[in-house]
């Protein structure tokens, strides 16, 4: 002891006792009280936020809130989940209930560091009455302690917060998109993804935001890749003059050009293919960013509007009133913006030079046995048909024994098919009998000389067959 009769302090725990007088942990009671309480907590963008500074700061905010009524006796952890997701899609919150219905639940109740961690929109509205059937209690720091739907008060608060966090959500959406989409516009920015087959990421100089730009972070441009970018500019080459799709994939493949996937799996890891396929050459040449404008929100996210529902959001294209085009080209092209357009007007698709509508009633059901791919509606002599060119419009060759074209008419495979059909005969309808098939999931496999319907229609009677084929 001083002379002034102050105690020194033994050691840097005692001290800080003293500093900050009653351990929180504790309450303000002192002990621990006797609840048993589930932390649960969530951190949605895991590359943009420390792990534990932000779980760190969720968990000492409900310690503070349970402070002298119990103690955390287990964590459920949320990590890259954003709060639109409901809780039985997030997976450390559907375990917390699933373990909320067992007999053996080491809690009897729940905390949560912040409301907009854990809810969004209706989630709390929709959850409270599952908590209640267990007898399991939510302590909410905005409530003050355990929220009790049945006090005007907190049902009140659940709608108000409610409100707010789906506010938020939507205007935090608005302004990401409406800024990104000027950024595209105006300055041709690039805005992040992968880059497309063809071109490569190089330096752009210094990000415009000065707290970024100090973190040392830049804008990226994209530049032709010498490696693949003459390839890109040979797709559009033979497209323009005149070849399918299908053959320039075939001419792809058999020269063993890398596909994208494999010219750069560093950057394509969730693809596997090492072959070219029709849907790589015909993404190439319908995609816009190879004229040297910058082109943002072709594809966008689907959300669904009730944050209750147990439906997850969805990659969709955009039509191309919601694209974004940079005024300017803000890269060099690889093909000619006249070229492109004229691309685009090519299609493989025969259409009715007088206008008229032509009927497949077979579409979709008529498979090639030879080769099992389906076949192409085909217009001939005025009457529908059915044909496969497997080897010589497709990208893969066919295999052996295939013949270069097999045909067969609509009114050829109702004969074929009319020893099938009892009772009826060739008087059979198409419509009517591919109603029977289509409902039954089943398919017709043709050659030149038999119709077979697939063993998984055994069970389907053809004796309704009914309607008026179009002919």
């Amino acid at each position: 002891m001083s002379d002034a009769g102050y105690s020194v302090p033994d050691s840097f725990a005692n001290w800080l006792v003293e500093k900050q007088g009653t351990n929180v942990a504790e309450g303000p009671c002192g002990g621990f009280g006797s609840l048993r309480f589930a932390f649960y907590a969530r951190m949605s963008t895991k590359e943009f936020q420390d792990p534990e500074s932000s779980l760190g700061w969720q968990r000492e905010a409900a310690e503070e809130l349970i402070a002298g009524h119990g103690r955390i006796v287990v964590e459920y952890l949320d990590v890259g989940h954003t709060r639109r997701r409901p809780w039985s899609r997030r997976p450390e919150a559907a375990r917390l209930l699933t373990d909320l219905g067992c007999p053996e639940c080491a809690f009897n109740a729940i905390v949560v560091g912040e409301y907009e961690r854990a809810f969004a929109g209706r989630q709390l509205r929709q959850l409270l009455p599952v908590l209640d059937a267990h007898g399991v209690d939510l302590w909410l720091p905005e409530f003050g302690g355990p929220v009790d739907p049945a006090e005007p008060d907190h049902a009140a608060a659940v709608l108000l917060l409610g409100a707010r966090s789906k506010k938020e959500i939507l205007r935090a959406r608005f302004r990401t998109t409406a800024a990104m989409r000027h950024q595209t516009l105006v300055q041709g920015r690039y805005l992040g993804g992968r880059p497309p087959y063809g071109y490569r990421l190089v330096d752009a100089g210094p990000h415009p935001n000065a707290a970024h730009a100090q973190w040392g972070r830049r804008l990226l441009r994209l530049e032709p890749d010498p490696a693949t970018a003459i390839n890109v500019t040979w797709i559009f080459s033979q497209r323009l003059a005149g070849r399918s799709v299908a053959a320039i994939v075939r001419s792809l493949n058999d020269a063993r050009i890398p596909c994208p996937s494999a010219a750069d799996p560093g950057r394509n890891p969730n693809r596997a293919t090492q072959y070219w396929t029709v849907h790589t050459v015909a993404s190439i040449l319908g995609n816009p960013r190879y004229t040297g404008r910058q082109v943002w929100n072709r594809q966008g996210t689907e959300h669904p509007t009730d944050e209750t529902a147990d439906v997850a959001a969805r990659r969709r294209w955009n039509p191309g009133r919601d694209w974004a085009v940079s005024a300017q080209r803000s890269h060099l092209g690889l093909v000619s913006e006249s070229d492109f357009v004229a691309a685009q007007a090519i299609s493989d698709r025969a259409r009715p030079t007088n206008g008229t509508t032509r009927t497949y009633a077979f579409t979709g059901l008529v498979r090639c046995a030879p080769c099992g791919r389906r076949m192409q509606p085909h217009w001939v002599h005025g009457r529908p048909g059915y044909r496969c060119r497997h080897g010589h419009t497709s990208a893969r060759p066919a295999p052996d024994g295939h013949p270069r074209n097999l045909y067969l008419s609509e009114r050829r495979i109702l004969g074929l098919l009319a020893p099938q059909l009892p009772d009826q005969g060739i008087e059979a309808t198409a419509a009517g009998i591919a109603a029977q098939v289509r409902s039954a999931g089943a398919a017709l496999n043709c050659n030149f000389s038999s119709v077979e319907v697939s063993p998984t229609t055994d069970h389907v009677s053809f004796s309704s067959a009914a309607g008026d084929a179009s002919r």
